[in-house]
């Protein structure tokens, strides 16, 4: 089973929703990517989320900086647009890195709306928080990153960032309730009309005569 490619069927569905089941390349467990509008409208959460989160603390500090609260880095702030971008840029990229690092770890508010979990492809491991921090990063654009999650669901993909290593699997699936996949129906049609076919063919070896 370790010998699957990461994008190829196993021929089973999910005995739940019917999408097709996979299997991690190194482990050969099995999942079930979610699909691909869930999928999107739980990163675009995550999205706002960090949007919200990041606008709230540039509120804060602007408040504390026009009210001179911070003493010296105010008028610094105050007298250096230079300094007050970088502090902006400072809380945007940290905002995205600590949410990352949840992201890689528990997971966010937008796998927990959607009922998914991003992990390794290869081996179904989560990213961790150090490199869930930098996958983050990736979305240093909100709405570059939600065209990319877009263009996932369009396609009905489940693929987890711009990272091809990871996908979003899907928690509530059957196979993550314990039930267990079953076959595809429509590979079993199409094997038995192949395998009708295969017997109206005429006979290319020996129709029962003998010879000699």
């Amino acid at each position: 089973m370790s010998n699957l490619k990461p994008s190829s069927s196993t021929g089973l569905v999910d005995s739940a929703n019917g999408r097709p089941v996979r299997a991690h390349a190194d482990s050969g467990q099995y999942y079930v990517p979610k699909a691909g509008w869930p999928h999107f409208w739980g990163r675009a959460l995550d999205a706002l989320v960090v949007i919200a989160v990041a606008g709230i603390l540039m509120a804060v500090v602007n408040s504390l900086t026009q009210s001179l609260a911070l003493g010296s880095l105010s008028y610094a702030l105050l007298s250096n647009t230079g300094i007050y971008a970088t502090v902006v840029i400072v809380i945007w990229f940290l905002v995205l890195f600590v949410y990352g690092m949840i992201m890689g770890t528990t997971g966010t508010l937008g796998d927990a709306a959607a009922g998914m979990c991003g992990v390794r492809i290869a081996d179904g491991s989560t990213a961790g928080p150090w490199l869930g921090g930098w996958r983050a990063v990736c979305w240093s654009f909100a709405p570059l990153y939600l065209i990319m999650v877009l263009a996932v669901a369009v396609s009905g993909g489940g693929g987890d960032s711009f990272d091809a290593k990871f996908v979003a699997i899907d928690l509530r699936s059957g196979l993550a309730g314990g039930a267990p996949p079953v076959a595809d129906p429509k590979l079993a049609a199409g094997a038995q009309d192949a395998e009708q076919k295969h017997r109206q063919l005429p006979k290319l070896y020996g129709n029962g005569s003998q010879h000699g």
